[in-house]
């Protein structure tokens, strides 16, 4: 008999880290919103009820009819399902006024379990992050990172990827600012670039357009305790694995289409459930080859649960 992703399991592991860390969580919150509210750092000028990106998380994700990619062949007729739980933080640490030094940590486990035949593989994923921004001016911010991420599958050893980027940010305006910068992974089984370019706009204190590709989105806050997200992001759900090797690593060429509604529960404590569809590709380059836009989304479909620790707003000055 197979053995389905407990993924009741993963949801009940989220719980229980929330109530273990929430003290800590909150207090280093706290004190990191002060230290930035001292600082001149250019976040937002204009009035918004969104909430700043999270600084720590924990998530439940699960995934059914996920294609499979190999490196040898672009037949993906065999399919599996995914259950995974994970958990990250950062720690945003300023130094002076306008330099701040990102570290992070990623960890998630994911399940794998191929589809019409006893085959299951588990896998533990691993990240070190390690960033920068700098607040050149009023009107320009500079920001690079990066990460390597280590994957060790049931049946082999730990092996290396390499994730990065650098990006720019102009304010042009209280509510508009021009974004632009690259991602890359470099790992043993191809290499993958997407720019990154858009604007963001704050078009009142409800409404929040990113216009930036690859992962465009937007957001409606109509409190400052709940808000609605539709939009794309990196999927954990496509796979690339070398012929004959149990090393499967993510590919982030792959993205999801989802709706999130999240609230806050309790101080920076808040909760989130997202649902949607995966498979959009956007324009990338892996290894030297020009990857095209696709969006013929596929049949996977996913749901996801998350609790994460936000800071604040600064107040605009």
């Amino acid at each position: 008999m197979r053995r389905r992703p407990a993924f009741s399991t993963t949801i009940a592991l989220a719980l229980v880290t929330l109530v273990s860390q929430r003290a800590e969580a909150e207090s280093l919150v706290a004190a990191l919103s002060r230290r930035f509210a001292d600082s001149e750092f250019e976040f937002m000028r204009a009035q918004s009820n969104a909430p700043l990106p999270p600084v720590a998380w924990v998530s439940a994700v699960g995934y059914e009819g996920v294609h499979v990619s190999r490196t040898d062949t672009p037949i993906t007729d065999a399919e599996f399902d995914q259950a995974s739980l994970s958990e990250g933080a950062f720690l945003p640490i300023p130094f002076g006024s306008r330099d701040a030094l990102v570290i992070g940590e990623w960890v998630e486990v994911t399940q794998l379990e191929l589809e019409h035949e006893d085959n299951e593989l588990d896998v533990l994923s691993f990240a070190v992050p390690i960033g920068w921004i700098r607040q050149a001016s009023e009107q320009w911010q500079w920001a690079a990172f990066v990460s390597p991420l280590g994957h060790k599958s049931d049946r082999d050893d730990w092996y290396w990827e390499t994730l990065g980027g650098a990006f720019v940010r102009r304010l042009q305006s209280d509510r508009f600012a021009w974004v632009a910068g690259f991602y890359f992974d470099v790992s043993p089984l191809e290499d993958f670039y997407t720019p990154y370019l858009g604007a963001t706009y704050v078009i009142d204190e409800r409404w929040t357009l990113n216009a930036i590709m690859p992962w465009p989105s937007i957001t409606f806050a109509p409190t400052a305790d709940i808000f609605l997200r539709l939009g794309v992001a990196p999927s954990g759900a496509s796979w690339t694995f070398e012929a004959g090797e149990h090393r499967p690593r993510v590919s982030l060429d792959s993205w999801n289409l989802g709706f999130r509604v999240e609230t806050r529960i309790a101080g920076n404590a808040w909760v989130g459930v997202e649902a949607g569809v995966a498979g959009l590709r956007g324009l990338t380059f892996i290894d030297n080859d020009w990857q095209g836009l696709d969006v013929d989304l596929d049949e996977t479909g996913y749901a996801m649960l998350t609790i994460s620790f936000r800071p604040n707003p600064v107040t605009p000055r």
